[in-house]
């Protein structure tokens, strides 16, 4: 008896056991497993009554660019900060939900994995909105409530000059009304501007055809103007065109298929490009916080003394050029992507003088091309992994306080001219390159005082550049002179009857130690 006691005991304990095994178990998993929420909202089209149709989409974060992010942590002064904002196109994204409102411009996506989402609501004949950087948890989540914590923690960090807190934009209309988002019709412009006008903020214009503005326009920030295929805007008038920080004006490409209806089936890798922004006629022209996208030229200046800041300039043959004036300044750009061998991410053709400053020039065929007696100042640029950093062509520029880091080529020089290149920091396959195969002859740049590392030569001499360059008091990170004269390609590394075509540098005396002040001094 006692024994069967002890075998309905032992049963017991073991299937109290099991249970609470089961329950352990099963409460791991709920807590561990994939979680998701649902977002609700309201959309409205300005001037309808019915709002029903609004495709709204869940898309993942852009990936920002690891390299222009570390730029931007190391000179937070130079070129633009990137972020959702600046980088987030719909058009390259990942959607992850979608959904639709009704009637009354009410949508609800359910089942949406816990994460931080872009939110990009189209329609048909109204174009695109954005919504940065929603925060989806478990359970219920209204952008409205979003909206409001975003408030409260960016008045907090404005308040507090401490607080590390970064808000990213939301592209949203305060307005009094109770939709989350309003919608605008899109503006169709075919013909040419010849009265004062103004593009709103968040609204979208079309430019169908070649188009010549003649008078005042005003861009508000955040305004969207898309341009056709092959499409040349001509502004000889006054314009503004001053975005802010959290709402650029933004300048692209209107891919009619895929502007307006995601789809994550048929992913793209490029559209098509318009053809330029061009600037003549009046000096009244103000340009900043602006983006430039998928364009031939992203904007040609003509216009004398014309400046330009904080913009970015993306996935185009050329991006800033001023051309046939007597100077222009250009400032804290950002150029990523230009991939024309003629043309460059800023370039100056013909422009006298003028000043270079503070850009990051990220990626690029060409960095920075200065042409045909052009001779703006280059000072505290950032040049990384262009297959030419900086080409100076018959420049007389002077070349201080910049990094060259991870290009093909550092610096190219040509042409009979003497550009002044000093405290720069190279480090680049080669450094600098001295010549153009033929063309452009008898440079001779004054080198001195920059720190130069290269991986195959420091200096490399064409044939036919039979001119001698001094480059004196330069840092080679090598006290070894054996080593130095094997980094530099000139006339001794020629056959003898192509030895009288080819210059020699003289890089004695160099530096033993660092140069103060070598590369971006701000």
């Amino acid at each position: 008896m006692k024994k069967v006691k002890n075998i309905f005991s032992c049963f017991f304990y073991i299937l109290h056991f099991t249970f609470f095994l089961l329950i352990i178990i099963t409460l791991l998993s709920c807590t561990t497993g994939p979680q998701s929420g649902n977002l609700t909202g309201t959309v409205q089209l300005a001037g309808e009554a019915d709002h029903g149709g609004i495709v709204i989409g869940v898309y993942e974060l852009a990936e920002l660019d690891p390299d222009i992010v570390e730029a931007n942590q190391n000179w937070p002064h130079i070129g633009v900060i990137i972020n959702q904002h600046t980088e987030f196109d719909h058009r390259f994204g990942t959607l992850v939900k979608t959904g639709e409102t009704d009637a009354s411009g009410y949508f609800e996506i359910t089942d949406i994995p816990t994460g931080v989402y872009n939110i990009v609501a189209i329609k048909d004949s109204f174009g695109f909105r954005y919504i940065y950087e929603i925060s989806i948890s478990a359970g219920d989540n209204s952008i409205t409530e979003k909206r409001k914590k975003e408030k409260v923690k960016s008045k907090k960090a404005d308040n507090d000059e401490d607080s590390s807190f970064n808000l990213l934009p939301l592209s949203f209309n305060l307005n009094k009304s109770r939709a989350d988002l309003t919608f605008y019709p899109e503006t169709i412009i075919s013909s040419d501007i010849t009265t004062p006008t103004t593009l709103e903020s968040f609204h979208h214009y079309i430019i169908e055809q070649d188009i010549i503005v003649d008078d005042e326009l005003t861009i508000e920030p955040g305004a969207v103007i898309r341009l056709n295929e092959g499409v040349k805007m001509s502004i000889y008038g006054d314009l503004i065109a001053v975005g802010e920080e959290d709402k650029f004006i933004w300048f692209t490409s209107n891919d009619s298929l895929f502007s307006l209806f995601p789809s994550p089936f048929s992913p793209i890798t490029s559209l098509f490009e318009y053809k330029l922004i061009e600037l003549d006629g009046t000096l009244n022209k103000q340009v900043s916080f602006c983006k430039f996208e998928h364009a031939g030229t992203g904007l040609l200046n003509h216009v004398n003394g014309f400046d330009i800041s904080d913009c970015i300039f993306r996935d185009s043959q050329c991006g800033f050029k001023a051309e046939d004036v007597d100077s222009t300044l250009c400032s804290n750009l950002l150029c990523d992507g230009i991939d024309n061998l003629e043309q460059a991410g800023i370039y100056f053709l013909q422009a006298v003088s003028g000043i270079i400053e503070k850009n990051l020039i990220i990626k690029c065929e060409k960095g920075v091309r200065i042409k045909d007696n052009s001779s703006p100042m280059v000072e505290n640029n950032y040049f990384f992994e262009c297959e030419y950093g900086l080409e100076l062509f018959e420049s007389s520029s002077d070349v201080k306080h910049n990094e060259f880091i991870n290009n093909l080529n550092g610096v190219r020089v040509c042409g009979p001219t003497s550009p002044e290149l000093s405290y720069n920091h190279f480090n680049s396959d080669i450094a600098m390159v001295i010549g153009f195969s033929g063309y452009y002859p008898s440079a001779t740049p004054l080198v001195r005082y920059n720190n130069i590392n290269s991986k195959n030569y420091f200096f490399y001499v064409l044939y036919t550049s039979e001119k001698n360059v001094e480059a004196t008091n330069n840092y080679y990170y090598t006290s070894d002179i054996e080593i130095i004269k094997i980094k530099i390609f000139d006339k001794e590394d020629y056959p003898l009857e192509q030895q009288y075509r080819v210059g020699i540098i003289n890089f004695e005396p160099f530096s033993l130690v660092e140069n103060n002040g070598g590369g971006i001094d701000i």
